[in-house]
């Protein structure tokens, strides 16, 4: 038997935005809509990528909040999603903050991911992996995310880093790259 604790999310994350992800997180769990929720918050992200004039409403400042509510209102109406998602997004546009709806959203996925066990990891080199190295670097990571993690693996290309590697895991970020030892000597070489 699986016993939520409905009066906290997975994991605290800073800011404005955590707090709307949390409280968006604690009021789907308690209705057991998280998923729904989740697939709601993303479409909402996909419309304001695809419609840039929406996108423009709802980051212009000089719209007055009360028509911002009127007009998610009226997009969101009752029935057609679920309440806690409506909700946010109408105490998001009367409390001025509609214009961080993508950080909200990215933050309940972030909550998400972390009650799932997913941990999100980014490996980025100056060039492509060989497989060889890849396997190991995919090993340390499983291993410092810790037993019955699932990872989520993104591999980048980034020549400007000139050597080595930058490894994101979770929150935690590791600079092995040649240009950043390039910045510590020059940092060093240039102090009194």
């Amino acid at each position: 038997m699986i016993v939520r604790n409905f009066s906290a999310a997975p994991k605290k994350i800073p800011g404005t935005y955590g707090r709307y992800a949390e409280a968006v997180y604690v009021a789907a769990s308690k209705i057991n809509a998280l998923d729904k929720v989740d697939a709601e918050l993303k479409s909402f992200s996909e419309v304001l990528k695809k419609n840039k004039s929406f996108e423009a409403y709802v980051n212009n400042p000089t719209i007055p909040k009360g028509e911002k509510v009127t007009k998610i209102g009226a997009l969101f109406e009752e029935g057609k999603v679920s309440h806690v998602s409506r909700n946010l997004f109408l105490t998001l546009a009367a409390n001025g903050r509609i214009h961080e709806v993508n950080k909200v959203i990215a933050a309940y996925d972030e909550l998400m991911a972390e009650s799932k066990g997913i941990v999100s990891a980014t490996i980025i080199s100056a060039e492509p992996l060989k497989k060889k190295t890849f396997d190991q670097i995919q090993a340390a990571i499983v291993s410092m995310a810790g037993e019955g993690k699932t990872i989520d693996l993104k591999v980048q290309v980034n020549e400007s880093i000139l050597g080595g590697l930058q490894v994101m895991v979770g929150d935690k970020f590791l600079d092995l790259s040649v240009s950043s030892r390039i910045a510590a000597l020059t940092t060093a070489l240039d102090a009194p």
